[in-house]
């Protein structure tokens, strides 16, 4: 047990630290003046070095060593910890120092010009850092090692064990049904347009309602402005938010619920689990899905609507006074395939998806040049969504995720969009007067099921065994496409 003690100690310290690399994150996408971007890249790299040299400190390796020799008479969390600290750790000791520290000083830099770029909507700004990125991901790709692409090498950082195979197969049974879907139902649902412009106060001050009735607790998180909504663990007790407000826009409810479906995993995440590598969610795919339930599943159906529609219209009388609850319901539903993938609906959602994934398929085997960037963008929307990029600011410089050096994230997406369908037909069973419930605006009993069938568990689990812990199967689209069906074909009538 002393040598457990010991690793829970060394786990907690390495902990620490990654929560102070995420705090200058956060604090260099929300409050940071731009002129001090050369200085944080700066303080990036030295930082990642020094966390980086305790990562893959022989003192680390031996501690794990002499556990997993007492790895039959640990407990099922104990277990757990020791499995993703020696992932970790074997991830880690295969990436050399000054590759860490460069690459941390490097998507400091990224962020800021594409911040810049995307504001001037000129690629060529952040085309040279990109460039760089997509090298240095080629190489951590080859640092990682992989059995049959170097995408692989990437997926898994954010989904283990995923694989390029799998997510072409993936793809592969939902294209043909989604397009079939969006061809059938395109049009059909009327988009919601506004005259009125919505003050950004009131934005804030709906979003911040909506993320109460969630059951995200102030006392343990804070909701702040950035250009990329996003969620951030800065402790157990510290799970930060960020949204955007456009005038004429819905993004500041669609961004609430979404980042508020992840703030509340890693807010429900067990007290016993704090302050150790499993104080996490055990996956993006699984982080996805409940993001994408609360925005989605919940946010976009006539029942949750049915309670927080009124209120809605008492906030903005001026932009609904006129609009009933029918009408909005499937407004916030219609299908229009547009440019903007956070914008998008449920049925071409995941197109977009499909884009970034190719895209970034070629870039990592060296298909595709980053100069080809726009071109292949602008065709691939023609070809998938049937629209014209307007501008790069709409088109390849509208997601960060570059930026951060996050190759292999998107296809997160719509394991998350598969996955919520399940995790709903699970709820469903569990409380069949589900329509009631969310009428009644008892989202609390909702949070509670998830916190206790998911949540809780942090890490504990891998991410298809806690799939099937709480659905009964594995990951499959089945449930997605039957779930589209369902609640597009009712919307239309």
């Amino acid at each position: 047990m002393k040598i457990l003690t010991q690793l829970k100690k060394y786990s907690a310290e390495l902990v620490d630290l990654h929560h102070t690399l995420a705090l200058m994150q956060w604090d260099q996408e929300v409050r940071m003046p731009r002129r001090a971007a050369e200085g944080r890249a700066g303080q990036f790299a030295t930082l990642s070095a020094l966390v980086h040299r305790r990562e893959v400190a022989p003192e680390l390796g031996v501690l794990l060593v002499k556990a997993e020799a007492q790895k039959t008479s640990l407990s099922v969390e104990d277990r757990a910890l020791l499995r993703v600290m020696r992932r970790s750790y074997d991830q880690n000791t295969k990436l050399p120092e000054e590759f860490v520290a460069e690459f941390s000083r490097l998507t400091s830099q990224a962020q800021m010009a594409w911040l810049e770029a995307r504001e001037q909507s000129e690629f060529a700004i952040f085309q040279p850092l990109l460039e760089r990125l997509v090298v240095m991901a080629r190489q951590q790709a080859e640092y990682l090692g992989y059995a049959a692409h170097p995408y692989d090498a990437l997926l898994d950082l954010y989904e283990e064990g995923l694989t390029t195979v799998q997510v072409e197969g993936m793809f592969a049974e939902l294209q043909v049904p989604l397009v079939a879907l969006v061809k059938r139902f395109s049009g059909r649902l009327p988009p919601l347009a506004f005259a009125e412009p919505f003050s950004q106060t009131g934005q804030e001050q709906f979003a911040e309602h909506l993320l109460v009735a969630m059951g995200f607790d102030f006392t343990r998180g804070c909701l702040t402005r950035s250009a990329h909504p996003f969620t951030t663990t800065l402790g157990h007790h510290d799970r930060r938010i960020t949204n955007r407000y456009a005038p004429k826009s819905l993004d500041f409810i669609f961004g609430a619920l979404h980042e508020g479906g992840h703030a509340l995993y890693e807010q429900g995440i067990a007290e016993g689990l704090a302050h150790s590598h499993l104080d996490d969610g055990v996956s993006l795919g699984i982080h996805e899905s409940q993001s994408r339930f609360w925005e989605n599943v919940l946010g976009r159906s006539r029942p949750f609507w049915q309670r927080f529609f009124p209120e809605l219209q008492q906030a903005f009388p001026a932009q609904f006074a006129h609009t009933g609850l029918e009408d909005f319901v499937r407004g916030i539903n219609a299908v229009t395939p547009g440019l903007i993938r956070v914008d998008a609906d449920e049925l071409t959602y995941n197109l977009h998806v499909l884009i970034r994934f190719e895209i970034e398929k070629g870039l990592i085997e060296g298909s595709l040049e980053v100069a080809a960037l726009p071109r292949v963008w602008r065709e691939k929307y023609r070809q998938y969504l049937g629209v014209e990029v307007e501008s790069d600011a709409v088109g390849v410089l509208q997601d960060i995720h570059w930026a951060h050096g996050s190759f292999g994230y998107f296809p997160t997406y719509t394991i998350g969009n598969l996955a919520s369908a399940q995790i709903w037909e699970a709820y469903k069973k569990y409380d069949p007067g589900f329509c009631q419930t969310l009428a009644d605006g008892n989202l609390a009993k909702v949070k509670e099921w998830l916190a206790r069938e998911i949540h809780a568990h942090g890490s504990v689990y891998l991410p298809q065994e806690l799939l099937v812990r709480v659905t009964g199967a594995p990951l499959s689209v089945g449930p997605f496409l039957a779930y589209l069906e369902e609640k597009f074909s009712a919307l239309a009538g």
